[in-house]
């Protein structure tokens, strides 16, 4: 990672640490910042490839730990959202993940071969987020070599993270970009999946201020949402679907004017969405990352 980004980095940790995020928000000037430098594009792509994890983490914030039934996703409904989706604007950081995404590697050749091929121009960077339990086959890895600008992240979990080295080398030997994530020393608790009785206010701020909300709007089962946490809580029952909140992908005769206006209207709203209400009220706390659960997770 370049001193740069890592200065980056260092500085949005810092000001997540310090609660600044919310005051940082309503001044609009990261919002602002961040459309000067990335005209047309969203800045941060979560693209997610299945549901199958090989870990159980009791504190997942992508809710993992509650799937009894996951599945590896629509390769061809991934790839026509992508399509629909960059006839409008550009993405800098296009992040592939799960669940664990080498589980689904045929999706994960499927999808690189179309970047690669046919939307090269359409993004700026590739990230593989794997937890480190899975290595990649050979096909992958050949398709991984040949797709420009791409970089496997490995989540480091200790122990649980038993396959670290061989990916590593791997990667090494065919010049493939892999680091450890920086960010992966704990985690942040955002609470169970309960509605929690915070006012209007209240919500607002958590909403202004969520790590979540900034880095990691999601494109999952054909839709474009604000957060992670909100697609997966609505499909699993979890969360009310609100139309206004999320973005189909369908390939629906928008222009790619009107499409550009409504993608930007999702990724860069102003008002909290109704899933917030389901995350922790006050400040978020650390807490150890990856502590493993046998079976799945109640949450009704």
């Amino acid at each position: 990672m370049s001193v740069k980004k890592r200065l980056l980095h260092f500085a949005a940790a810092t000001a997540r640490v310090l609660h600044l995020w919310p005051a940082i928000n309503r001044t609009g000037i990261f919002y602002r910042a961040r459309r000067r430098k990335y005209p047309d594009t969203i800045v941060h792509l979560d693209v997610v490839v299945t549901e199958c994890c090989s870990l159980k983490c009791r504190d997942c914030s992508n809710f993992m730990q509650y799937y009894r039934h996951p599945e590896n996703l629509d390769t061809g409904e991934i790839i026509d959202s992508l399509r629909v989706l960059f006839r409008a604007v550009r993405v800098h950081e296009l992040k592939l993940l799960g669940g664990e995404p080498f589980v689904n590697r045929k999706a994960l050749i499927n999808i690189l071969d179309f970047l690669k091929n046919e939307a090269g121009d359409s993004y700026d960077e590739i990230r593989i987020i794997t937890n480190g339990t899975v290595v990649p086959n050979a096909e992958l890895v050949r398709v991984m070599k040949d797709t420009p600008r791409l970089t496997v992240l490995i989540s480091n979990y200790g122990e649980l993270s038993q396959k670290i080295n061989e990916i590593t080398s791997i990667c090494e030997n065919e010049k493939i970009a892999c680091f450890l994530n920086p960010e992966d020393e704990y985690w942040w608790d955002y609470g169970k999946p309960v509605r929690y009785n915070s006012t209007d206010r209240q919500t607002q701020s958590k909403f202004a201020g969520c790590y979540a909300r900034r880095l990691c709007t999601s494109l999952y089962r054909g839709k474009l949402y604000v957060c992670p946490r909100q697609a997966h809580g609505i499909h699993l029952g979890m969360f009310p679907e609100v139309k206004e909140e999320c973005l189909p992908l369908d390939g629906s005769k928008l222009s790619s004017t009107e499409l550009r206006d409504a993608v930007y209207a999702l990724t860069d709203r102003k008002d909290f969405i109704s899933a917030c209400r389901y995350c922790i009220d006050g400040k978020l706390v650390k807490i150890p990352k990856a502590i493993q659960v046998s079976e799945p997770l109640d949450y009704e």
